[in-house]
């Protein structure tokens, strides 16, 4: 009897020491520092009522380069180039080395960064404040490609983009006489004839930043008379009919206008990947191109490098264009007007080049 008792007395004890671990065990998940509310689980997401992440600000969702390298290899995705027009080119050889001679020097100049290059870039007018301009410099991917050596890296970007759809480069891969190759003699260059160069402005003009204010502030050696433009189709026309002698364009519309008419050469390739997929605040957080199914992504400008890309990418994850994923290049035809709607909050998911995927965000986190 006395044995029996000292066994209860000893599994009575047992179970009181056991009950206050078990009720903790099974506590709400708040005791575990998380909230099944829809409260915050870190200092920049939240968690929906059904568990998925969602976003507390603005964001780069996607770093488009970085997946294209990924599929394709470094050095093959390139966005931006110089061409000049064919006829200038021919009679103007001893120029167009200087101009190269030039703008080489300014992209490095650029490339370098700092508050040099910083001032450089605000002056020219490309961006509008030193603080957006150094934190998007680093981003922005500049790089210098002439002669023999622009010919790899353009083609393997071509066949990539042709894949998507033909008509993306005007259905062809451009032959060899496609790629300006003149060697002429910079020392030799006519200092008084007036060039014209039409650049579209951003991430393309940016190489030419220190050229730009040189030729406004009359520092420059040569007749150099450069313009900004927010829109390709005016430089288009202006290349081709020789209105402008050298134009900084997206590198499928070079193509394309080779491929038309054969009034242009490729001068230069000045800017590689460049584009990044945003995300807005308050939307369940992307965190790869599959979480892309159901969403509506708006892209500046139907025809262009930004939409033939973004298509390669969501095929190659797999994704039906049209059916998992819809690609709208139609409301918003430049990425001015694509980066103010994001800022905005008008809309979730924008694929945007740098440096206006920092001009966006700024402002789009400051109307916080």
């Amino acid at each position: 009897m006395k044995h029996s008792i000292l066994k209860l007395i000893a599994l009575t004890l047992a179970l009181l020491m056991i009950l206050p671990v078990a009720l903790f065990a099974c506590a709400p998940a708040a005791q575990n520092g998380t909230e099944t509310d829809g409260g915050a689980s870190s200092d920049n997401e939240e968690e929906t009522n059904g568990g998925s992440k969602k976003t507390t600000e603005a964001g780069v969702a996607i770093n488009m380069t970085a997946e294209w390298e990924t599929l394709y290899g470094d050095n093959t995705l390139v966005q931006g180039c110089l061409v000049v027009n064919r006829e200038f080119a021919e009679s103007h050889p001893n120029e167009l080395a200087k101009f190269l001679e030039d703008y080489s020097a300014s992209v490095n100049t650029i490339k370098a960064g700092g508050e040099n290059a910083v001032n450089l870039i605000v002056s020219a007018g490309i961006l509008p404040k030193a603080p957006i301009a150094q934190k998007a410099l680093p981003n922005c991917n500049l790089c210098y490609f002439a002669g023999n050596d622009m010919k790899p890296v353009m083609n393997a970007f071509c066949e990539k983009i042709k894949a998507v759809d033909p008509k993306s480069i005007g259905g062809k891969l451009p032959p060899d006489d496609f790629y300006y190759s003149a060697d002429g003699d910079a020392a030799a260059a006519d200092s008084d004839l007036e060039i014209k160069v039409y650049a579209l402005n951003g991430t393309t003009a940016l190489g030419m930043a220190e050229m730009i204010v040189n030729s406004k502030g009359g520092t420059d050696d040569m007749n150099y008379n450069i313009s900004l433009h927010a829109d390709a189709t005016a430089i288009v026309g202006a290349i081709q009919n020789g209105e402008c002698k050298i134009a900084a364009l997206p590198t499928n519309v070079a193509a394309k206008l080779f491929n038309a008419q054969g009034k242009i050469q490729l001068l230069a390739l000045n800017t590689l990947g460049v584009l990044y997929l945003l995300q807005g605040a308050g939307y369940p957080a992307i965190d790869s191109l599959d979480d892309l199914k159901g969403k509506t992504i708006y892209v500046p400008g139907a025809g262009a490098n930004p939409e033939y890309i973004t298509v390669a990418l969501l095929q190659a994850a797999g994704l039906v264009i049209g059916s998992d994923v819809t690609i709208d290049t139609t409301t918003y035809s430049t990425p001015d007007a694509l980066a103010t709607a994001f800022a905005t909050g008008a809309i979730e998911l924008a694929v945007l080049p740098e440096p206006k995927v920092t001009v966006a965000l700024t402002q789009a986190n400051t109307k916080k």
